[in-house]
C-alpha cells in the first residue's frame, strides 16, 4: 500500500467513527428524552372533572351551583315572590295565627267540592296555572279543578276527628287512633289547609295520579310556584302519606329549585338555613 492510499484509509475510518459517535449520542439522547416522557406522565396530577366536562354527581352540588332563575315568570307573574311558612305535625301555626285575613273567593267555574276560599296573593298564580292547563285541554273532563283549598280551624278539626273515629272503628286505641290520623287528616292548626296556601285538586284520591291532571302539574306547577306537598318518597320526612292531589304554594324560583334539588319543604327549608 503506497503512503498516499494508506492516508485516505485514515480518513475513512475517522469519518466512520465520527458517524459511529454522531449516532451513538443521538441515540442517548432519544433514551433520555423517552424516559422523561412516561415519568413525566405518571407524575401528572388529573384534571378536575369540573373543568374537564365530566359529570358531577348530586354530592358535589353546593349552594354556589344553584342556577340563576329570572325575576318574571310565565305571564308576567311575579317569580320572587315566595311563601315558605312552614306548618307541619311539629310546627303549629302560632296562637295568634290571622287564618282569614287574607282570603279571596274562588270563581264557581274553578271549583268542584264546597269549599271556595284562598290565599288572594296565591290566587294570581293558581287561576294561572288552571287557565293554562285547560288551554292544553279540550275536553273538560281533564280540567284542573280546586277541590279542597283553605279550610277553616273548625272545618279542620272536624275532619280530623272523624278520621280518628275511623282509626278507633278499625281497633286501634284512643293514641294509635289519633296519631294514625294525622297521618291522613292533619290536626287543626298543622294543616296547611289552615293557612290558604295549600288546595288539593279534583279528586283526593290515588287514582288523581293516573289522570292527565297530574301528569301536566308534574312537569308543569313549578312553573307556577307550587310543588306537590306530600311526595311518595318523603313520607318519612313530612310525616304525612303520599297525596298526589295536594299541591303547595312556596314560589316560582322556589318552587323550580326544590324541583331540582328533589327536596320537599321541610328539607328545603333547613336547606336555605344552613346556606
Amino acid at each position: 500500500m503506497t503512503r498516499e492510499q494508506r492516508r485516505k484509509a485514515i480518513i475513512k475510518r475517522r469519518i466512520f467513527l465520527c458517524c459511529c459517535a454522531a449516532i451513538l449520542i443521538a441515540l442517548a439522547a432519544l433514551i433520555a428524552f423517552t424516559v422523561k416522557a412516561v415519568l413525566g406522565k405518571k407524575e401528572e396530577k388529573p384534571k378536575d372533572s369540573s373543568s374537564s366536562g365530566a359529570p358531577v354527581s348530586s354530592e358535589d352540588v353546593s349552594s354556589d351551583d344553584t342556577p340563576s332563575y329570572p325575576d318574571t315568570g310565565i305571564g308576567g307573574l311575579d317569580a320572587k315572590f315566595e311563601i315558605l311558612t312552614l306548618v307541619n305535625d311539629k310546627t303549629p301555626l302560632p296562637d295568634n295565627y290571622d287564618y282569614e285575613g287574607n282570603l279571596t273567593t274562588i270563581p264557581t267555574k274553578y271549583i268542584n267540592g264546597m269549599l271556595n276560599q284562598i290565599d288572594k296573593d296565591v290566587w294570581t298564580y293558581m287561576q294561572a296555572m288552571i287557565d293554562a292547563q285547560r288551554a292544553t285541554e279540550q275536553n273538560p273532563k281533564n280540567w284542573l279543578y280546586v277541590r279542597s283549598p283553605y279550610r277553616s280551624y273548625n272545618t279542620q278539626k272536624m275532619l280530623y276527628e272523624n278520621q280518628v273515629k275511623r282509626e278507633l272503628n278499625a281497633g286501634l286505641s284512643q293514641a294509635e287512633a289519633e296519631d294514625k290520623a294525622a297521618t291522613v287528616v292533619t290536626r287543626p292548626g298543622r294543616s296547611e289547609h289552615n293557612t290558604g296556601f295549600s288546595a288539593d285538586f279534583n279528586i283526593a284520591e290515588d287514582s288523581f295520579e293516573s289522570t292527565p291532571m297530574f301528569t301536566w302539574m308534574q312537569e308543569n306547577a313549578a312553573e307556577y310556584g307550587f310543588v306537590l306537598r306530600f311526595p311518595k318518597d318523603k313520607q318519612d320526612i313530612t310525616g304525612i302519606i303520599y297525596e298526589s292531589w295536594h299541591y303547595r304554594f312556596v314560589g316560582i324560583n322556589n318552587a323550580k329549585e326544590m324541583k331540582r334539588l328533589n327536596m320537599c319543604l321541610e328539607e328545603y327549608v333547613e336547606y336555605l338555613k344552613n346556606k
